[in-house]
């Protein structure tokens, strides 16, 4: 699990280093993956202290993916200066990639996005019948499941009175 690191945390590693301690030896120091410090560092001279608060994700276009995961994949810019200069996380330029090395660029359209439920799942709405033919054959339904419902019931019933008869006890009067 990705470890998460506070605000005050990315402050004092982008204040290490700019103080002249390598990336390296700050993240060895706070115990931080270098890459992490590299990309706050980045960010923090991009865009100052607001650089390093936390941002709200940003949702990339088809196109944008592909721009994207081919500056990482074939023109090999580091996964940092990328993050960085198109403002999404590192994770989901990982998973492009990953996408995209595994099927192309039309897979990386496939990709539907985190966190929204499948269509079509659950109970579909009831509509109301539009005709009277329709509120007829839907009150035919009705009573048809009904009418199985208290079969299967008094199946049940009987299946239990018979077990009951079989080792001697009576039945419950229901």
């Amino acid at each position: 699990m990705l470890k998460k690191h506070p605000y005050k945390e990315r402050l004092q590693a982008v204040k290490l280093c700019l103080a002249g301690y390598s990336v390296t030896s700050v993240g060895h120091r706070l115990g931080i993956n270098k890459d992490y410090v590299l990309e706050w560092l980045l960010r923090y001279q991009r865009d100052g202290k607001a650089g390093l608060r936390r941002r709200i994700p940003k949702r990339a276009t088809y196109a944008e993916k592909c721009k994207i995961v081919c500056k990482y994949a074939e023109k090999h810019v580091s996964l940092q200066q990328i993050c960085v200069e198109h403002n999404v996380s590192r994770s989901a330029v990982e998973r492009w990639t990953r996408i995209y090395r595994k099927g192309g660029y039309e897979a990386l359209r496939a990709i539907k996005p985190r966190g929204t439920g499948c269509k079509g799942m659950g109970r579909p709405k009831k509509q109301e019948p539009q005709t009277e033919l329709e509120r007829l054959r839907y009150e035919n339904e009705y009573l048809r499941a009904e009418v199985a419902l208290l079969k299967k019931v008094r199946a049940l019933m009987e299946e239990k009175e018979k077990r009951l008869h079989e080792i001697g006890r009576k039945p419950s009067k229901h």
